[in-house]
């Protein structure tokens, strides 16, 4: 049964479905039923969702009314540059409507199709172009307005208190998942932690982009909700460094009482959650410093390891107190923390992973389709054929971001079988006793309830959305009767039929699935990592961090739905990471080095290169442990008053890439003594 808050939203939707329907039937426009599923289509529960996609969709209306008006009254007596024309534009726009990830995607998705819903019924009457691109615009817009002011005015619910409470149950996982890594203990939960994260943040980034449009006060956080985003995942790699580090000094023994109380006093800061002061790190803080000192005059391999975790809980209480003076300004609205000096250096840029390769085999899927179904239109010279030409555009843009589109049309036919059928019954049987607005509006509320309904639940908002708009357009309401049974049963097949072709296409050209997905992903990353082991890597730590972070969070979803004995099941895109930035950082310690540690320092980097060209799912060449123990030796016996800092930078990078590819290895020297 429907809640209230779903009832509430579904009588809003429809009132102002019922409110753009009667201003275009006032008005006089050609097809006011076109504002009616506008209003549907632009619904959403949240208003600030509400008002990103009104606008989103009014401007993807006008650009592709312009690309038609340019394109139908220029190509009109040459149906095959037409088409091509067409499907060209289509294709263009749902490219750079998959390289954009965010909610403003929706607006070169729509100037795509726009274009041809504006263009392909003008083709007999090419002078009218003009005309039906200015009343489409007003269709668009009055559905846009009526449906704003509705989702504003009455019951309106904000996005920020719902980005807000998401921010705090986002944040909770990443607590527990640093409370386990400073125990050393990457259970089942902390690695089901890790995954809530990354997927977490990627709804996160979608709803702040809309949170701009929104009604509440967070409308001007935005800036500062995208800076606590990329510190917390900033903090994922150094959180698996520091599990990975107490894990190999509990191991060995190498955990002193000192030490544990400096864990245990962060864990205990931690797990206070938000109600700790934000002051307490700054004792902690002095506390890592000293014994990082302490642990400088002699080295050994417990002592290598101790430095380096204690350099990884600086970053991480350090990262962890300014992303707690972010959540507090964001939701307590306390002053702004200024940022910190070392933010550029440790903080990931904002970064989003574009697969142009599959973003091209999508619009040249769509395009195909369209094409397709032209000829079939031309051939036969059947009138609604464009009508099927369109739908099927539709249907490969609607759902281009999927690995398998196939499953989500399938369903679309079906709702579309649903549609035509409640649409054949309202406008043979109820309509045609309907004589004034108000007796439309209650016969329409039965099904305007449902649809809403449908449209307030994440699980069926595409059903709810698909039967609002098709319906809509399927009923083609005007100020007089029309109901027409040829014209009907003709738009319902071309309905299915152009869902059918843009089932066939997809299946043929464009059913990957996850698993496939996913080793696209763990390949991409693989070379960034590659590369970023090179001399030539163009890689800087913010930039690596953001897009291997990104392309985690697109990962873990299809990771989750890969089998459990699939080969990816040993995929760490964190590991993956933490190895890129010790690289990095490694290469920009190379010049500081002697030449002969310079040349073995070098040849770890290409053996870890070559580890990634090929298949890091297996474990790395023992050839590469050598290198890496051998370049650990000559580098602490070398450590001198002059480049001693580089010295011990480039020892700790080396010691990073050792314990993530070999972490089951025994110490590679015993004890060493180095001056302080």
């Amino acid at each position: 049964m429907p809640r209230l808050d779903e009832l509430i939203f579904a009588l809003k939707t429809f009132a102002g479905a019922m409110a753009a329907l009667a201003l275009s039937f006032w008005l006089g426009l050609d097809n006011p039923y076109w504002a009616m599923a506008t209003a549907y289509i632009v619904a959403q529960p949240l208003t600030g969702a509400t008002r990103s996609k009104a606008l989103y969709r009014f401007f993807g209306t006008f650009i592709g009314g312009v690309a038609a008006v340019v394109m139908i009254p220029n190509l009109v007596d040459a149906p095959v540059l037409l088409s091509l024309a067409m499907a060209g534009w289509i294709g263009l726009c749902l490219y750079l409507s998959l390289l954009d990830r965010s909610a403003r995607a929706y607006l070169f998705m729509l100037a795509g199709y726009s274009a041809g819903i504006i263009g392909f019924p003008t083709i007999a009457t090419p002078n009218q172009i003009f005309h039906v691109a200015i009343t489409r615009v007003e269709e668009i817009s009055m559905g846009i307005v009526c449906t704003s002011i509705f989702g504003t005015v009455l019951f309106p619910r904000p996005l920020g208190p719902v980005l807000a409470a998401r921010i705090v149950a986002w944040l909770q996982p990443a607590a527990d998942w640093m409370s386990a890594a400073l125990a050393g203990k990457e259970d089942d939960q902390a690695k089901d932690n890790r995954r809530r994260m990354a997927v977490e943040a990627a709804d996160i980034s979608m709803m702040t982009t809309q949170l701009a449009f929104d009604t509440s006060h967070l409308n001007r956080a935005v800036r500062h909700i995208v800076r606590l985003r990329l510190y917390v995942l900033s903090l994922m790699p150094v959180i698996s460094s520091i599990s990975d580090r107490v894990a190999q000094l509990r191991a060995i023994g190498g955990i002193t009482p000192r030490l544990q109380n400096l864990l245990d006093g962060i864990n205990l800061w931690i797990t206070k959650g938000y109600n700790a002061p934000v002051a307490v790190p700054d004792g902690l803080l002095a506390e890592i410093a000293a014994q990082e000192r302490e642990g400088e005059d002699r080295i050994c391999w417990e002592g290598i390891l101790r430095t380096t975790l204690l350099a990884r809980l600086g970053e991480l209480v350090g990262m962890a107190r300014h992303a707690r003076l972010i959540r507090h300004h964001i939701i307590d609205d306390d002053p702004a923390p200024a940022m910190p000096a070392s933010e550029p250096d440790a903080l990931a840029v904002q970064t989003q992973v574009r697969d142009h390769g599959m973003a091209l085999l999508s619009a040249l899927a769509a395009g195909l389709a369209l094409l397709l179904v032209c000829v079939f239109w031309v051939y036969t010279g059947w009138s609604y054929g464009a009508g099927a030409a369109l739908i099927a555009t539709v249907a490969c843009s609607f759902f281009a971001a999927q690995d398998d589109p196939a499953p989500a049309i399938a369903l679309m036919i079906r709702n579309a079988f649903i549609t035509i059928l409640g649409a054949g019954f309202y406008l043979f049987v109820i309509l045609p006793r309907v004589e004034t607005f108000p007796e439309l509006m209650l016969a329409l509320l039965p099904a305007g309830m449902i649809i809403g309904i449908l449209v307030s639940r994440p699980a069926t908002f595409g059903t709810g959305m698909v039967m609002g708009a098709f319906g809509s357009t399927n009923l083609a309401l005007n100020n007089e009767y029309g109901g027409n049974f040829e014209s009907f049963a003709n738009s319902g097949v071309a309905l299915i039929l152009g869902l059918a072709a843009a089932l066939v296409i997809t299946r043929l050209m464009r059913s990957v699935g996850a698993a496939w997905s996913a080793k696209r992903l763990l390949r991409a990353g693989w070379r960034d990592i590659a590369t970023a082991a090179t001399d030539e890597g163009s890689y800087d730590r913010a930039h690596l961090t953001g897009i291997m972070l990104d392309r985690l969070s697109l990962l873990m979803p299809r990771l989750a739905a890969v089998s459990q004995g699939a080969d990816l099941a040993a995929a760490d895109v964190l590991s993956d990471l933490r190895v890129g930035l010790n690289a990095i950082g490694l290469q920009h310690e190379l010049r500081h080095l002697s030449p002969r540690e310079r040349a073995e320092t070098a040849a770890v980097l290409q053996g870890v290169a070559e580890h990634y060209r090929g298949n890091p799912l297996i474990p790395a060449d023992p050839s590469l442990l050598n290198r890496i123990d051998s370049s650990i030796l000559l580098v602490a016996e070398s450590v001198d008053a002059t480049h001693e800092r580089h010295h011990r930078e480039a020892l700790k990078m080396l010691v990073g890439l050792r314990s993530v590819l070999f972490r089951d290895a025994p110490s590679p020297f015993e004890d060493l003594a180095m001056a302080a």
